[in-house]
């Protein structure tokens, strides 16, 4: 590690239309082949009703289902669902926020400070001066900018909305995030497609390494809706590939983390992100695998180490293919058991800070779940692994992830 600061992960904090909560959420939905085989459907279906709506941050789960859902496990702390939509349910947002809240900020505004809370309560935080922030997203508040525009489009300047306009900018999630939690440190928006979650922690595990940041709070949050879908037809053969959701994490330095005692998710070993050569929005022809290398050497390991894989494989056929060709580039015909929950989540910025969280839970357990609905079982792995993504575009980011 050349005396650079190792990094842990203390928390997790989750919500999607499959799972609210926070670490034992995450791991029980993981460990569940049925709830992995029963999220499905489309981002533009509507919420399934429910019966109840999930307490705060330190919520047991919910007591009760209806048909279509799973019940949560005793003990969870949190919902896990296998609804059949990948939006969120408006209920269970609503337990997490109370209405003041909900009054003054945007949905997906919700979205980021919900999942931030949970992340906190999971990591046993709370708001701290030196707190720091990094948010990633694909389309921010896309339709608050949507409706701006459309007011002053249709009637002029008397359909501006002063309300409106604070959410038009990129950083609107974390700046309510950051007044929610009371995170007074560093905080960053990275606008990104596809990776933007990975990237988000990844910059933050890199800013703890090298001694800038101290405890941060990083993940990703992105709403869907038809206004998304309109925009993902421009860019990609797949709109219906998209879904929604937040996820982050709490990140610290391993020592401050063993010194007050806090449970141990995971460790980012080593992370890193480049720029592919590609036209924007459009997939490239190189497969360029230098980030996996720089990845792997500042975590101290080779290819051989690597026993499994996340990727950003979403759906997104050219791109999906893209980076088939980047691993095979690096790993040959070795290349070691992957896996994308996209195709059970729906493709947002919150899933690559979740799949990050499930690197932690992959490396603790040696299981690594399946993306397929009819395999019934996760498949067994060892060792360290890696969280890869490659955007359009070129962004590409590589983290390394052990227990």
């Amino acid at each position: 590690m050349n005396g650079r600061r190792r990094v842990a992960i203390t928390g997790v904090g989750v919500l999607n239309a499959a799972i609210t909560g926070g670490s034992a959420a995450l791991a029980a939905w993981l460990s569940d082949p049925t709830a992995v085989a029963s999220a499905r459907g489309g981002p533009c279906q509507g919420p399934e009703p429910s019966a109840t709506s999930s307490g705060g941050p330190g919520s047991a789960g919910a007591s009760a289902h209806p048909p279509g859902r799973l019940r949560a496990r005793g003990g969870v702390g949190g919902h896990v669902g296998a609804p059949h939509s990948r939006v969120v349910d408006p209920e269970r947002l609503a337990g997490l926020i109370d209405g003041g809240e909900a009054r003054r900020m945007s949905r997906v505004c919700q979205l980021t400070v919900a999942a931030a809370r949970l992340a906190l309560a999971d990591a046993g935080l709370g708001g701290d001066a030196g707190l720091g922030l990094v948010v990633g997203t694909e389309f921010g508040d896309l339709r608050s900018t949507v409706e701006f525009a459309d007011g002053f489009l249709s009637r002029g300047p008397t359909g501006l909305s002063p309300l409106l306009f604070p959410n038009t900018v990129m950083n609107t999630m974390a700046s309510a995030t950051a007044i929610a939690v009371q995170a007074r440190g560093s905080t960053l928006t990275l606008a990104v497609p596809a990776v933007a979650g990975e990237l988000a922690v990844a910059r933050a595990a890199a800013g703890i390494e090298a001694g800038r940041l101290g405890t941060v709070l990083a993940g990703g949050v992105d709403q869907a809706g038809e206004l998304v879908q309109r925009v993902a037809r421009r860019i990609t053969r797949s709109p219906d590939a998209y879904g929604e959701g937040a996820a982050f994490l709490v990140l610290e330095p391993l020592d401050t983390a063993l010194a007050r005692g806090a449970r141990l998710l995971g460790e980012i070993r080593g992370a890193a992100w480049r720029a592919m050569p590609a036209r924007s929005c459009a997939v490239g022809r190189g497969t360029d695998a230098r980030g996996i290398d720089e990845a792997l050497e500042r975590a101290g390991l080779t290819a051989a180490d690597i026993g499994w894989l996340y990727t950003s494989a979403s759906g997104d056929e050219p791109r999906d293919t893209w980076e088939a060709a980047t691993l095979r580039a690096r790993f040959g015909q070795r290349t070691p058991p992957l896996v994308s929950l996209a195709p059970v989540l729906g493709r947002h910025a919150g899933l690559g800070a979740l799949h990050v969280a499930a690197a932690g839970w992959t490396a603790r357990s040696g299981l690594l779940p399946s993306s397929t609905p009819s395999s019934s079982r996760a498949r067994v792995v060892a060792g360290p692994g890696l969280v890869h993504g490659l955007a359009r575009g070129g962004t590409h980011v590589v983290l390394a992830v052990d227990a």
